[in-house]
């Protein structure tokens, strides 16, 4: 076991990161055909693998291969020779020598116990042998992301030599299981004998009853091109439930295969997924396996992460409706991180970000920006670190999840919808995209040119410095707002501290929003990603023509910055300024403290706001009111947010002095599940 969890380790850390062509091995796979028997009495498979590959250079003679030693190797047909050691298979290849570009194909016949690779968490890798139910019946699922598909079949792991199609045939005792559920037809609970099917990638083409034994052979095919560990095995009494999807002029298939007695839990998440599809394919653009069609399979397996993304088909552990953003989240990465792949290890941040996002964009399309605002903040990430990573050591799943997803929303801020969704369903479509195997792999350098490209219809961009600081850079800028109010204009301070990382200022796009008195709205954005010195400093001033009475003024009102804004404060008299004034948070921003100086002795007023939602608030509504009269010297103040851990909402501080006004939004999420 201490074997086990220690390449456990190794497999997450370095593994997981392997994304690009295999190096030095002189051939690329091209297709795969598996052809294996699977036990239901132990954990056993025996079969063979074909494997068809080509010469990437001259006088080819040999072929490495990735498998578990635990999977003996018997014979290799088209081989001389071979040799299995360290989870690898040498093969030594019978005739001459292959020439650049030419083709050939050797198959693998193997047995073996398939190795399962166990955490201290207990999240197993491999071909995974569990029960579910009462009555404990069988469930076999393939547990391979991000790299284990070697761990039951023999194949070039990684992202960088995907197959250009998968032939799975399984062979499988034939087999009947009574089980015991309820009919939603009926509302009465039935018995019913159901077999043990089998599944995997793409379409099931036929199922073969073998003469003169009790075996079933099911027959997948699915011809897009595929990295090893999307290849998916799953077996049990799954039951068949079918629903469909219907876009603009085509429609395919949407398949469910889950346990009997989890149909009535799983009815809520079959009802979402078709509209969870047309929200993806909105976002995304067409779903790149429409004609194979898509399926969800229940495996009731801890898969140590929100289910997994065999190519075709998302692996959950359960169905529940509460789990929605679970299949949302790997439905997305049936575009990015199946279909299209990170080119490198580095890259691997836009598959995972993009994945988050989805989550987001799910909720904007059932109930608009307002819902899709409390996502992100759900996924806020005030630490550190790099998305484009220089380390493997430096990985973290969060963070690429995260603070990718910011920086997506970020990027969509600065290019307008528009440009944004052309962006992502030109790299989806294929278009635009450079290098080898330029409609597969994305790389960060390449995203970056076709954002700009879709964004420079009308004047040219340059996104570099967004990347240089968000992607390559760390952390997030911290502002200290002031604005006042002269004739004919609003005067606008925007103060940035100064980081020692890098980069050490941010020089996004300001959008600003005046509420002049008469309800008019003035939108205006200021561009500060120039060359120029007086946008790289971290005091900026600026003047906002205006033509009425200015009401409010407000910075980044929807957002679209990650960020800390310290305060937005309104300056009427300089005589009469507050000093030193800070407002903190504890407790999960349900409490907070204000404190300031005040060297010229005045009245204080502090109100705490709920901010209008436009749903179920429609206007901003006070809550708490403290007045302090004549106040002199430093003061603390302290406020407590009537909000539940179980609840989330937006509020705002307001102080108010002789001279000056402060503001400060709060921005409260869930930190407690309410299921």
């Amino acid at each position: 076991m201490k074997q086990y969890i220690l390449t456990l380790a190794l497999f997450l850390v370095s593994t997981v990161l392997s994304f690009g062509q295999a190096p030095a091995t002189f051939t690329n796979m091209k297709f795969y055909h598996l052809d294996v028997e699977v036990s239901l009495d132990k954990s056993y498979i025996k079969g063979n693998a074909k494997c068809e590959f080509v010469a990437v250079k001259e006088n080819v003679t040999q072929l490495s291969l990735d498998l578990a030693d635990q999977l003996k190797v018997s014979k290799v047909d088209g081989a001389s020779s071979f040799e299995q050691k360290d989870n690898k298979l040498i093969v030594k290849l019978s005739g001459d020598p292959l020439k650049k570009e030419q083709r050939s194909e050797i198959t693998v016949h193997y047995e073996g116990e398939p190795p399962v690779i166990t955490s201290n968490n207990g999240v197993k890798k491999g071909l995974i042998y569990d029960t579910h139910g009462k009555k404990n019946n069988l469930v076999i699922a393939s547990v391979c992301y991000p790299n284990g598909g070697y761990l039951w079949f023999p194949c070039k792991r990684g992202l960088g030599d995907k197959v250009d199609s998968i032939y799975v045939d399984i062979t499988i005792q034939d087999t009947m299981v009574t089980e015991v559920f309820m009919n939603p037809k009926t509302k009465k609970e039935e018995a019913k004998e159901m077999p043990i099917i089998a599944v995997s990638n793409g379409k099931l083409e036929a199922i073969q009853k073998l003469e003169n034994e009790k075996k079933k052979q099911y027959q997948w095919r699915h011809r897009h091109r595929i990295a090893p560990h999307h290849v998916l095995l799953a077996i049990s009494n799954f039951m068949k439930a079918e629903s469909e999807f219907k876009g603009r002029g085509y429609g395919f298939p949407i398949n469910f295969y889950l346990f009997p007695e989890k149909l009535k839990e799983s009815s809520s998440m079959m009802r979402r997924v078709p509209e969870i599809m047309t929200c993806l394919t909105n976002t995304f653009g067409p779903y790149p396996y429409k004609d194979e069609g898509f399926n969800v399979t229940q495996v009731g397996i801890n898969l140590g992460m929100d289910g997994m993304p065999t190519q075709t088909n998302v692996l959950l552990e359960d169905m529940k409706g509460v789990h929605m953003y679970m299949v949302v989240h790997q439905m997305a990465s049936m575009w990015f991180g199946n279909h299209i792949s990170p080119k490198k290890w580095q890259d691997a941040w836009i598959t995972e970000a993009l994945a988050t996002y989805a989550e987001a964009m799910w909720q904007e399309y059932k109930r608009g920006l307002t819902v899709y605002q409390i996502i992100l903040d759900e996924k806020e990430y005030f630490e550190g670190g790099k998305l484009y990573l220089a380390n493997r050591k430096d990985y973290s799943e969060e963070r690429l999840s995260k603070k990718g997803m910011y920086a997506i929303h970020m990027l969509r801020g600065i290019m307008s919808d528009v440009y944004f969704f052309q962006t992502l369903k030109a790299i989806t479509s294929g278009k635009r995209m450079e290098g080898e195997w330029s409609k597969t792999y994305l790389s960060t350098e390449n995203f970056r040119k076709i954002a700009e490209y879709y964004a420079s219809e009308n004047i040219e961009v340059d996104y570099q410095y967004f990347f240089d600081q968000w992607i390559r850079g760390e952390y997030y800028p911290t502002y200290h707002i002031s604005y006042s109010i002269n004739n004919g204009s609003v005067s606008l301070n925007v103060v940035q501290k100064e980081l020692e990382s890098q980069p050490s200022i941010f020089t996004m796009p300001y959008k600003i929003e005046i509420e002049l008195e008469d309800g008019t709205l003035i939108k205006e954005t200021i561009n500060t990603n120039q060359r120029d010195e007086v946008f790289n400093e971290t005091n900026q001033y600026f003047e906002i023509p205006v033509n009425g009475t200015v009401k409010d003024v407000r910075f980044d009102p929807d957002n679209w910055i990650f960020k800390d804004l310290k305060y937005v404060r309104k300056v009427e008299n300089d005589r009469f300024a507050l000093e030193d004034f800070e407002i903190t948070t504890s407790n999960h921003r349900r409490k907070a403290q204000i404190k300031y100086n005040v060297p010229k002795k005045q009245d204080i007023r502090i109100e705490l706001f709920e901010v209008a939602d436009g749903i179920s608030l429609m206007e901003d509504k006070s809550i708490e009111v403290q007045e302090y009269k004549k106040e002199s010297g430093e003061q603390i103040h302290n406020l407590k947010i009537p909000l539940g851990y179980s609840s989330r909402g937006v509020y705002k501080i307001v102080v108010t002095g002789k001279g000056e006004t402060f503001t400060k939004i709060l921005r409260l999420k869930r930190i407690k599940e309410i299921f």
